[in-house]
């Protein structure tokens, strides 16, 4: 069997068990190594050949990264025909280049201020679809795909503009096949703006995906048709222009924004089963990748535990309190202004020391009855 043959049946096989973007990468990456190796019979493959391919490959500057994808595209490849009975190349003999750790980027609030505000307030479609796409987005901290596989039917909303949607996590591997999702009262005024300028242009020109919430609008020169339902590609391209147009150094995307959203839940206080609720997470191993801290965001958790640093918010609090309270049982008020330094203290900076001194004032006791008639002393 000729190697793009076998490509082709392995493709058709693979789209049954995996999402279709890593079908079309694992085909991309088999397609070339094809074209390289002048599409041969399959059996007349060897370990040889592979190994070469990757090395060439590493050679000319490709990273360990890009490569492991080729490595694992020809290890299900040969896996697959192995399986079938096909006398070919061993898989377990193609070597898997460890991945290299790369920080993810990371959006912040400034970038997206940037971005929205780089969008024309105007009548154009394009300009409104994209605001209410990029607001929900960062609203829901939804992959872009998840987004994008929204119909008007899912939309549900609040008086106030605000709602939700349940959709189809993607990468659930099974575990979390649906979630709900929740955007913002302002979120939602504009997205009843882009469905309302899109029922005025579906009556001008013919629309494939009617129920679908975000659509294409123009022509292109593959589909004659519009409004089909947008694509993970032209919603990077939505997220290209506006951050183009905002001047960001770097462009501003639907995983950065996922990001941000899974460090702003661990810095706001939420546990890692939050991350994994609200991203849609199949396990905690993936949430953690998005809980990372670096930078200043790390200083100011890792000061937060220090003697030195700002200190514990909880425990300056209590020290505050046994410290006020004992002033109510001094019988000088000496150390009154002592004390105000430290509420004071508290107030600007949030950190408290303790008052040794204070620490065996009496405490104060009332007497409690009990129901029965019976009393007893309560400190």
């Amino acid at each position: 069997m000729k190697l793009s043959q076998a490509i082709e049946e392995f493709k058709n096989w693979r789209g049954f068990k995996v999402t279709g973007h890593t079908v079309v990468r694992y085909d991309s990456a088999l397609r070339i190594f094809s074209l390289v190796m002048g599409d041969p019979e399959i059996e007349q493959i060897q370990i040889q050949h592979i190994l070469h391919y990757l090395k060439e490959m590493e050679r000319m500057g490709w990273k360990r990264n890009g490569i492991n994808i080729v490595a694992l595209a020809l290890r299900k490849l040969f896996e697959y025909y192995n399986l079938r009975g096909y006398n070919c190349v061993n898989e377990s003999l193609i070597p898997l280049p460890k991945k290299e750790f790369n920080i993810p980027r990371v959006a912040n609030e400034d970038d997206f201020k940037k971005l929205v505000k780089s969008i024309p307030k105007d009548d154009d479609p394009v300009h409104i679809r994209n605001r209410a796409l990029i607001h929900i987005i960062w609203d829901s901290w939804a992959r872009a795909g998840e987004i994008i596989s929204l119909d008007v039917d899912d939309l549900q909303f609040n008086k106030d503009h605000s709602g939700s949607a349940i959709i189809k996590t993607e990468k659930s591997r099974g575990r979390r096949p649906i979630r709900e999702i929740f955007w913002t009262a302002q979120t939602g005024k504009y997205i009843k703006a882009w469905l309302k300028k899109k029922e005025e242009i579906q009556k001008d020109m013919v629309y494939e995906d009617i129920g679908a919430v975000f659509t294409s609008i123009r022509k292109c020169g593959k589909y004659d048709v519009r409004g089909r339902r947008m694509s993970g590609r032209g919603v990077c391209e939505a997220f290209r222009v506006a951050s183009n147009h905002a001047g960001l150094p770097l462009i501003f995307n639907a995983h950065s924004a996922r990001h941000y959203g899974g460090r702003k839940i661990i810095k706001e206080g939420g546990a890692s089963a939050d991350v994994t609720n609200i991203l849609g997470h199949s396990n905690l191993e993936s949430s953690q990748f998005y809980t990372m801290m670096w930078g200043n965001d790390l200083k100011e958790r890792w000061n937060l535990f220090q003697n030195k640093g700002p200190g514990n918010p909880k425990q300056d609090k209590a020290r505050l309190n046994k410290n006020l309270k004992s002033l109510t049982h001094m019988k000088n008020m000496d150390n009154a202004e002592e004390l105000l330094g430290s509420f004071i203290e508290f107030m600007q900076n949030g950190n408290v020391e303790s008052r040794p001194e204070f620490s065996n004032a009496p405490k104060r006791s009332t007497t409690v009855r009990t129901q029965g008639g019976g009393k007893y002393t309560k400190f």
